[in-house]
């Protein structure tokens, strides 16, 4: 797809929602589970339709200067209330790219949708939307989901080319059939479910700590690296992510690249990685988050240091008394 500019995005949806879609992306790329209801009821459409509609909004968060190819994606989380007619909140996601560095440290618009899910508090999704097919990478990603065996679908636009939109609705083994996933390695959770590791630190810088909240609530029951993210923006503003492992391993999502998609989904669209403080929290493990935080730092920020915080099981979880 060819970039277009958020408010040419914003021009293409409905003229009824237009207005507060710009009001709530000027804050985030997330559109509350109320206000999903609402619009719903007044396009008359269902919820597949309207994430169907939105895909070229997401697609202006893209940052793709390698291949130019703009690839954006909204995820449906999980309804707050069993009580109430509510859709579920959703989340924006879009490609990253990032020049001088492997291919490999490429982030893709499902994975961006997801984690941006994830960090504002979800344990689970119904379904995501894309403007492409999902490749084999974020098919084997998207397969570590604690909820992917239940109704997870996926929904793609059909008949692009014309001007009454539809979509097709598919369970994600209808892309990844035979898949390898958790339950081969043994595990009955997955990526998503609540967590907290009980890591502490010594510090009590609140980047410190922002990461170290980060990597209590990560994801890696592989290795046991439990690992966080925190960058600080020029204005003071703090963004966290946190390590996704994936039982494929070379599909597991670094803190850093969490970070930076949680960064990018939670600005307007392009704005500069203004980066003035980084911090990385781990448990040192036979792996490290390290090097490769370090090499994104450089590409970002290189002017940066990153400041490196191990992180240690605390006394309570050890089971010992100060």
């Amino acid at each position: 797809m060819t970039h277009v500019t958020l408010e040419q995005a914003i021009a293409k949806v409905p003229l009824s929602i237009q207005s507060e879609l710009r009001t709530i992306l000027a804050q985030h790329a997330v559109i509350d589970s109320s206000v999903v209801t609402s619009w719903l009821d007044r396009l008359s459409i269902d919820i597949g339709m309207l994430m169907i509609q939105l895909l070229p909004v997401a697609t202006t968060y893209a940052r793709v200067p390698i291949s130019q190819f703009y690839v954006g994606a909204i995820a449906l989380g999980k309804p707050k209330s069993k009580n109430q007619v509510d859709s579920g909140t959703l989340y924006f996601g879009a490609d990253m790219e990032f020049v001088g560095q492997a291919l490999s440290f490429s982030v893709h618009a499902e994975q961006s949708a997801t984690i941006n899910a994830w960090l504002h508090g979800e344990t689970g999704l119904q379904a995501l939307a894309i403007n492409e097919a999902p490749c084999g990478y974020c098919r084997q990603f998207l397969y570590e989901m604690a909820t992917v065996n239940q109704d997870f679908v996926i929904l793609l636009k059909s008949n692009k080319t014309q001007i009454e939109q539809t979509y097709t609705s598919n369970r994600l083994p209808y892309f990844l059939p035979q898949a390898f996933g958790p339950a081969n390695l043994g595990l009955t959770s997955g990526l998503m479910e609540t967590a907290f590791h009980d890591l502490e630190t010594s510090s009590t810088d609140d980047v410190v700590l922002a990461a170290l909240s980060a990597a209590n609530q990560s994801y890696a029951p592989y290795t046991k690296n439990f690992a966080g993210v925190a960058l600080k923006d020029s204005h003071g503003n703090i963004f966290t992510g946190r390590y996704a492992e994936n039982a494929a391993f070379n599909s597991s999502m670094s803190p850093m690249e969490s970070a930076l998609t949680y960064m990018n989904m939670n600005r307007y669209p392009q704005s500069l990685f203004d980066i003035c403080d980084a911090v990385l929290v781990e448990v040192e493990t036979t792996i490290s988050q390290r090097p490769v935080t370090e090499a994104f730092l450089s590409s970002i920020a290189p002017k940066v240091d990153l400041r490196y915080a191990p992180a240690t099981l605390s006394s309570n979880k050890l089971g010992l008394t100060h």
